[in-house]
């Protein structure tokens, strides 16, 4: 059997506890089309046995008695798998009736993507398709497919497999449809590392591949996937979606884990399909420039998580809530209440996510982090184990912060997270759409839309419900290179390839707290804090959401509180802007994010700014150096709890001359704040009179007057630069007294 159709397993099982067998009775096939998948468990409580037959639809065969891997009198493997060949040769032809097998036969090449080896592999298929499309989306309309097995005997396109071949009714580029697999294949294998944590419902992510229509006028592609019989439901969006109205615990809590597990370098949303089978899934990754322009990036991460509330999967999976405001929270009530009557069992076996327990063969991280590993997939910062799980402050305006060492916050007051016990609801069920681990029984109309997400007309999805008021960012990929049929490939097939890419790191795994990330950030130095916490840009694409308006309706005010509240959380992260625009804010001076908010002029918020200030100015801010120093010179918006300090003015004034700020044209650009004559000038004065425990030093003094002259001269500013050389002469004249 090849190992490129292993690979692309459809249930998403480790191969290694799946057994295949064959239900064709025309054929020897040994590919997947052919062949159905039974999971083979020692879970008493797992009682089903998922497969797909030929026709490439499921079903289901439910065994009334418990089983073990061990012997049983009351249970037979062989009997069970009789049954199942017997059900899934007995299942008709949903697509019969539209005779399919009388259409005309086409050669086409189907381009197959790799996603642990990256590589993309290419071979010839026969099929049939449906001229007109039975299905349209916003963006894409489908085909009826036939899909004749490459190891038949003969064509006997009854018995093929059923298809959905699918195109853009706008012409795009031809990488797009590469770009979608691409997508869709990484997805696939989250879906297996989610089930490898034993969650109550396995998910999986269907198989896509392209067919290039080689035969026909300009080569047009389609992608092509297995046809799923059942209700097709949209779960989520990749613009905050969530389907209220038959809500589902575990495609919320798949996209949660994805991010958590992939320490918030990714998330993967939009999840749609047929029970937990999912088809056209986005992932939002933290540059934003994979996949398309329905990758939005930490603004789609910010998207979901305003409407996310954590459910008894997430907490069962260790999964922290991200932090809220109050009335955030009070907005979801209506989504808790409705989670309350899914009746989703509890198996108890479920492991953390990031659990030691969770162990594979070998050391790294998944293929797709390796991509994208900047910031908090660094390999060389080290994740700190915690053993409790606090949660982040809740007020909006969090009063359990000292500024100790480099005046960055410690969180010193945290609460422990209320997991709800998994025994509280272990006689429970899930009741939508026939419970939280099967299928819906209803089909799909034929007329029903297909894709009901729109997309870009030039590239991939582009798709959020309001208008969005940030820039999006694209990147179109090159075509990827395609290699030979006979290019290296690993001999572990499917999950157990995947399984080689964890582990050694003891599975990267960083919660949406911004608790444990505080402490996590407060283990590095502060350069690298600066900007580093992905966490952190996800809660400041909140405050800015909430500042467009996104998250109110067009006549109410937006809410400044939760603004406020997330432009301090991205703060304790270390995300400069928020550092600074708080420090402005709270010092009473203008600042440009959340610019109409305003806070009480009070003592306390005085030393709340300076040290915000403070903390910008370590991290390398100029203006914020330049601010402090001020403060330090002349004690305004200095705080009670600090006093004039000309020692520590300078210090700040020279940081902030000796910063490299740099123009287009490659020389400095002193034009951004202040000038550097009027600080090398400020710096001569001090040391001219001395006070405020500095020193008198007339030498220096006036080698400083002299330096801000010359600078004065390169500004065109000759009467001031002057007046600088009469003040140098006037220092060393001090020093002959």
């Amino acid at each position: 059997m090849a190992d490129e159709d292993l690979i692309f397993s459809i249930e998403g099982i480790d191969n290694s506890q799946t057994k295949r067998v064959s239900c064709n009775e025309d054929s020897d096939s040994e590919e997947e089309d052919s062949y159905f998948i039974c999971p083979i468990t020692d879970d008493p409580v797992s009682k089903k046995t998922e497969v797909t037959n030929s026709k490439g639809f499921f079903r289901k065969i439910v065994k009334n008695e418990e089983y073990s891997s061990s012997s049983s009198p009351r249970f037979s493997f062989k009997e069970t798998w009789k049954l199942a060949i017997q059900k899934a040769k007995q299942m008709p032809d949903p697509w019969a009736q539209f005779h399919l097998e009388n259409i005309e036969t086409e050669t086409a090449t189907r381009y197959r993507y790799n996603a642990v080896t990256r590589v993309w592999s290419e071979d010839e298929v026969l099929i049939k398709m449906a001229t007109q499309p039975f299905g349209r989306g916003a963006m894409r309309e489908c085909f009826r497919t036939k899909k004749l097995s490459n190891f038949c005997h003969k064509q006997n396109w009854k018995s093929a497999s059923n298809y959905v071949a699918k195109r853009y009714i706008e012409t795009v580029n031809r990488e797009v449809y590469f770009e979608d697999v691409q997508l869709q294949m990484e997805a696939k294998l989250w879906g297996q590392e989610y089930n490898l944590h034993k969650p109550p419902k396995q998910v999986d992510i269907m198989q896509m591949c392209i067919l290039e229509m080689k035969n026909r006028p300009g080569k047009p592609l389609f992608h092509l996937e297995h046809f799923i019989e059942g209700k097709y439901i949209k779960y989520n969006s990749n613009s905050g979606f969530v389907r209220d109205d038959n809500i589902r615990l575990t495609p919320q809590a798949f996209s949660h884990f994805t991010f958590e597990r992939s320490a918030h370098q990714l998330i993967v949303v939009d999840i749609q399909g047929v029970g937990d089978l999912y088809t056209d899934p986005q992932i939002h990754t933290h540059a934003g420039t994979d996949f398309g322009d329905g990758n939005l990036g930490v603004r789609g991460m910010a998207l979901f998580f305003h409407s996310h509330s954590c459910n008894r999967i997430c907490n069962s999976m260790g999964l922290l809530p991200f932090d809220m405001s109050l009335k955030e929270k009070a907005a979801l009530n209506n989504t808790e209440k409705l989670q309350q009557c899914a009746e989703t069992i509890l198996r108890g076996t479920e492991e953390k996510c990031g659990s030691n327990r969770v162990r594979t063969i070998s050391g790294s991280r998944p293929p797709l982090l390796f991509r994208l590993s900047e910031n908090s997939g660094d390999e060389n910062m080290s994740d700190v184990a915690f053993d409790s799980w606090p949660s982040s402050p809740s007020p909006a305006t969090p009063h359990s912060q000292k500024f100790e060492g480099l005046s960055w916050p410690v969180v010193n007051e945290v609460d422990n997270l209320e997991h709800e016990d998994s025994s509280s609801v272990e006689n429970h069920r899930d009741s939508e759409n026939g419970g939280d681990s099967g299928y819906p029984s209803e089909k799909r109309s034929e007329s029903e839309d297909m894709e009901p997400r729109a997309h870009s007309h030039s590239r991939r999805r582009h798709y959020e419900s309001d208008e969005d008021s940030f820039g999006m960012k694209s990147a179109v990929a090159n075509k990827p290179s395609l290699t030979p049929k006979n290019s290296p490939r690993s001999k572990l097939l499917g999950v157990e390839r995947w399984n080689q890419y964890h582990s050694s790191r003891n599975n990267i795994h960083r919660p949406s707290c911004v608790a444990l990330e505080v402490q996590r950030l407060n283990a590095l130095d502060v350069e690298r804090k600066i900007g580093k916490s992905i966490l952190g840009k996800v809660h400041l694409a909140m405050v800015r959401y909430h500042e467009a308006g996104r998250f109110c309706d067009k006549e109410e005010e937006w809410d400044r509180e939760s603004a406020v509240y997330h432009l301090e959380h991205a703060a304790l992260c270390g995300e400069l802007e928020a550092i600074v625009n708080l420090g402005l804010m709270y010092s009473q001076l203008p600042h440009h994010i959340v610019a109409d908010v305003t806070v009480d002029d009070t003592e306390q918020n005085r030393i709340k700014g300076f040290n915000y200030l403070l903390m910008a100015a370590e991290a390398g801010d100029r203006p914020s150096m330049i601010l402090v120093a001020r403060a330090y010179d002349t004690g305004i918006n200095l705080g009670k709890d600090r006093s004039q300090d000309w020692v520590e003015a300078l210090h700040w004034y020279d940081s902030a001359l000796n910063m490299t700020e740099y123009d287009e044209g490659g020389e400095y650009d002193g034009t951004q704040d202040e000038p550097r004559y009027l600080l090398l000038a400020r710096e001569g004065e001090m040391l001219m009179t001395g006070g405020f425990s500095l020193e008198k030093d007339p030498q220096r003094a006036g080698d400083l007057f002299t330096e801000a002259a010359e600078a004065a001269m390169e500004a065109m500013k000759g009467r001031l630069a002057n007046q600088y050389y009469q003040k140098a002469e006037e220092a060393w004249s001090m020093m002959e007294e």
